[in-house]
C-alpha cells in the first residue's frame, strides 16, 4: 500500500511540474535520461566525497588538462595550476561569488565546463572537480554551465534548498535534523519566519524567505551573471541590462503590494548616510563556519578596506548626473546616449555592474558594493572574522528587508531616466481596429499552505545510520487557480500582443491612486501573443499560463526516483529543451490582499505584435514559460521590442491621454482566506 501510495504521488507531482510546460516537451531519450540522473548525482551531499562509486572510478587517473578536449584550454590549465600548488579555496571554506578571488577561481572551473568539446569532456571534468573543488565554486559553476550548454539543455538541477538546506532553514530546525538522524528517527521539523508579530518588518518574512522567491532570485542571476564575458563565450544576453532592472524593479512592486496587504507602508530607499533603522538576524548558520551574522537596529554603514561610503555616495551623483544629461561616457571618454531604447538597458549594466559597463572605474559598482558592505555592515574591519552575511549570498540576499531597500534605492534612479522620457504618444499606445470590450475573471483567493523541504543534504552519510526521512515543514502563500476572458473586437484579423497588470486601488492612507502615482506599484502578471480573429472574440486563458511563473520543482529525490523509473522503460519522462529555471513562483502570483478583501485594478493593453516582433519563431512560442522576468536564452533574442514594462514605464499625464480602445482596467479584489482548506 505505501508503495502504491508514493507511485501516486509521484504521478500527481510530475504532472503538476510539468502542467505548464507541456509545449515543446517530448519524452526522453536512455541518453538524456543518463545525462540527468548524472548531473544529479553530482549534486547530491556535496559537503562530503561522492558515495557513487561508478563516478569515483571513472576519474581515477584523469587529468582533464591532459586527457580532455577543450575548445580554450587555458582555463583548465590555470586552474590545474593552482589546484596542484594547493592555492585555491579549500574544500569546506564559505564561497562567496562577491569575493573578487573565490569569483576568478569559479569562473576558471565554469570555463573548462563550457570549453569542454563534447559531454564525456565535461561530464569526466565535472566529476574530477567533484571532490577536489571548493562546493561552493563547483556547485555554481557546474549549474551555470548546465544552463548554458547545448548538450545540458533540459537537465533539471535540482533547487538550491536541497542542495544547501542549511542556508534556507534555521539553526533549530538542523538541530532537530541531525537528533532525527541519530535515533534513526523518520521526522516533520516544523518552522516560523525569523522575527516576530513585533517586528512589523518580519510581518512579510513570508514573500523574502519564501524559498521559491530565493531560488528565482539566484537562478536569475545565473542566467544572466554579472561576470559574463558574452565574446569570449559566444553567447549574447539580449537586453541583459534592462532585464536586471525590470526583474528587481518587479521584486520591489511586489514587496510593497505584500507590505500593503498587511498594512505596512512602501519600502523606504536605503541611502549609505543614514542608519539602517531595521536590523536582521538570520537564524541560520553555516555548515561549517557559524551563524550567519546578525545586525541590530539602528546601524550605520562603515568603510571597508576597499569600500569606502563616499565612492558609494560619487557612484551615486555620477550616475544621476548621467541620467540628467542623457549620456554616460565609457572608458575611452566617449559620449553614449541614453536615449528611449537603449539608454535602461545601458543603465543596467552600469548599475549592477556586469562586464558590459561602459566605465566601471567612473561609475562604480553601486549594487554589488552595496551587498558587501551590507553583509559585512556588523564586522567591516574583518575583526571578529565573521562569515559572509545573507546579502554576500544571492541565495539568501531576499531574506534580509535591507534587500529591499537597497533595490529601492537602486530603482529610483532607474524610475529617474525612465520619467525624463517623454509620455508615450497616441500612436505608441493604440492599435486601430482593436478594441477591448469587457474583462471576466474569477474570484481571486490567496491562502496560506505548509510545504515540505527535503532535509537528506544536510545530513552526513555515514555507515553505521541509514539515511532517515527528514522534512523541515514551513507555511507559505499560494492562490485559488483562476481564470480570465477578454472579449476583443477586432476589424481583420491581427496577431496581438496581450501584457497584463495588475496595481493597487489605494495607498497606505486609503487614498485612491491617479494612473500615474501607481505606476511604480503595477506589477506584470502576464503576456502572451495569440491570434484575434475579425469580429468578436473571447480569449481565455488560465493563471497557471502565465509568462511570469514557473510551478514548484518537485523534490531532488521524487525526480531521480522517475529518472531510474524510464531508464528502467517503466516511466516517461518527457523532457523540455527550453526548461527554466528562473521564473517567480506560481503560488506567489498574486498579493495576499486581506481577510475582508482588498481593492486593485486589473490593467490590460492589446498591440500589434507584426510591429514589435523580433525572432523568427511561431508567434506563441513560450520560450520556457517565464519570459516577463527571466527574458530568453538559448541563444534568442527577446522577443519583442516594446519596453519592459509598457506602457507603465513612462510618465502618465492624464487618463484621457493615456487610455486608447485597446487597454481595458477593471477592479478587482483580493481576499485572503485564513480558514482555507486545501
Amino acid at each position: 500500500m505505501k508503495w502504491l501510495l508514493t507511485l501516486g504521488l509521484l504521478v500527481v507531482l510530475a504532472s503538476l511540474a510539468q502542467a505548464k510546460l507541456t509545449r515543446g516537451s517530448v519524452p526522453a531519450d536512455h541518453e538524456f535520461l543518463v545525462r540527468q540522473r548524472d548531473i544529479i548525482r553530482l549534486c547530491m551531499k556535496v559537503h562530503q566525497h561522492n558515495h557513487y562509486e561508478e563516478q569515483v572510478d571513472l576519474v581515477k587517473d584523469y587529468d582533464p588538462s591532459v586527457a580532455g578536449k577543450f575548445k580554450d584550454v587555458t582555463p583548465i590549465k590555470k586552474l590545474m595550476k593552482y589546484y596542484n600548488a594547493k592555492t585555491l579555496l579549500p574544500r569546506g571554506d564559505i564561497f562567496s561569488l562577491f569575493h573578487k578571488e573565490h569569483r576568478e577561481e569559479m569562473i576558471l572551473l565554469f570555463e573548462s565546463f563550457l570549453f569542454a568539446q563534447d559531454w564525456d569532456t565535461f561530464f569526466k571534468t565535472a566529476v574530477w572537480a567533484r571532490d577536489r573543488i571548493n562546493e561552493g565554486q563547483f556547485v555554481y559553476a557546474l549549474s551555470v554551465a548546465v544552463l548554458h550548454r547545448d548538450d545540458c539543455k533540459g537537465i533539471i538541477l535540482p533547487p538550491a534548498y536541497e542542495i544547501y538546506p542549511h542556508l534556507f532553514v534555521t539553526s533549530e530546525v538542523i538541530d532537530s535534523a541531525y537528533k532525527a538522524k541519530m535515533t534513526q528517527t523518520p521526522a516533520t521539523i516544523y518552522m516560523n519566519f525569523t522575527g516576530t508579530v513585533r517586528n512589523p518588518e518580519q510581518w512579510v518574512a513570508y514573500l523574502g524567505e519564501d524559498v521559491g522567491l530565493n531560488s528565482h532570485h539566484a537562478h536569475w542571476h545565473m542566467d544572466f551573471p554579472f561576470w559574463w564575458k558574452a565574446a569570449e563565450y559566444g553567447i549574447e544576453k539580449d537586453r541583459k541590462g534592462e532585464l536586471f532592472y525590470y526583474m528587481h524593479h518587479q521584486m520591489i512592486a511586489r514587496y510593497d503590494l505584500e507590505r500593503l496587504s498587511n498594512w505596512l507602508p512602501f519600502v523606504e530607499p536605503l541611502s549609505f548616510e543614514e542608519k539602517i533603522e531595521h536590523g536582521f538576524y538570520p537564524q541560520t548558520t553555516y555548515r561549517v563556519g557559524g551563524e550567519f551574522p546578525a545586525r541590530p537596529d539602528n546601524f550605520h554603514f562603515h568603510d571597508l578596506e576597499d569600500i569606502k561610503i563616499k565612492d558609494m555616495l560619487d557612484y551615486t551623483r555620477r550616475i544621476k548626473e548621467a541620467i540628467v544629461k542623457h549620456t554616460v561616457i565609457n572608458k575611452n571618454g566617449e559620449h553614449i546616449p541614453l536615449d528611449a531604447v537603449h539608454g535602461i538597458d545601458i543603465l543596467g549594466d552600469l548599475m549592477e555592474p556586469s562586464v558590459e559597463s561602459p566605465h566601471e572605474d567612473y561609475y562604480g559598482s553601486l549594487h554589488n558594493y552595496a551587498h558587501i558592505l551590507l553583509g559585512k555592515v556588523t564586522d567591516p574591519l574583518g575583526k571578529f572574522d565573521l562569515p559572509p552575511g545573507v546579502m554576500e549570498h544571492f541565495e539568501t540576499a531576499t531574506r534580509d528587508p535591507a534587500f529591499f531597500r537597497l533595490h529601492k534605492h537602486i530603482d529610483n534612479l532607474f524610475k529617474m531616466h525612465k520619467d525624463l522620457l517623454p509620455p508615450y504618444t497616441k500612436a505608441e499606445l493604440e492599435f486601430p481596429g482593436v478594441k477591448v470590450l469587457d474583462w471576466e475573471i474569477g474570484n481571486l483567493v490567496t491562502y496560506y499552505e505548509e510545504f515540505d523541504i527535503d532535509m537528506l543534504n544536510a545530513l552526513d552519510n555515514t555507515v553505521d545510520l541509514p539515511n532517515v526521512e527528514v522534512k523541515a515543514r514551513v507555511q507559505r502563500l499560494n492562490h485559488e487557480p483562476f481564470t480570465w476572458a477578454l472579449h476583443v473586437e477586432s476589424d481583420k484579423e491581427v496577431t496581438a500582443a496581450f501584457r497584463v497588470f495588475l496595481g493597487p486601488k489605494q495607498d497606505w492612507y486609503g487614498s485612491d491612486f491617479t494612473i500615474n502615482t501607481v505606476r511604480p506599484y503595477v506589477i506584470e502578471i502576464d503576456k502572451f501573443v495569440a491570434k484575434v480573429v475579425a469580429g468578436k472574440s473571447v480569449i481565455h486563458r488560465k493563471s497557471s499560463e502565465s509568462s511570469v511563473t514557473i510551478p514548484d520543482r518537485e523534490t531532488t529525490t521524487l525526480l531521480l526516483d522517475r529518472v531510474d523509473l524510464a531508464l528502467d522503460g517503466k516511466e516517461t519522462l518527457n523532457v523540455n529543451k527550453d526548461e527554466r529555471h528562473c521564473g517567480y513562483p506560481d503560488r506567489l502570483l498574486l498579493p495576499k490582499g486581506r481577510k475582508q478583501g482588498m481593492p486593485y485594478q486589473i490593467y490590460v493593453i492589446v498591440t500589434d505584435f507584426e510591429k514589435e516582433k523580433v525572432n523568427d519563431l511561431p508567434y506563441d512560442y513560450d520560450y520556457g514559460g517565464s519570459l516577463s522576468y527571466c527574458g530568453v536564452v538559448g541563444g534568442h533574442k527577446y522577443p519583442d521590442t516594446k519596453a519592459m514594462g509598457f506602457p507603465f514605464d513612462r510618465r502618465i499625464y492624464s487618463r484621457e491621454d493615456f487610455f486608447t480602445d485597446n487597454m481595458y482596467t477593471k477592479d478587482v479584489t483580493i481576499t485572503f482566506n485564513e480558514n482555507h482548506k486545501h
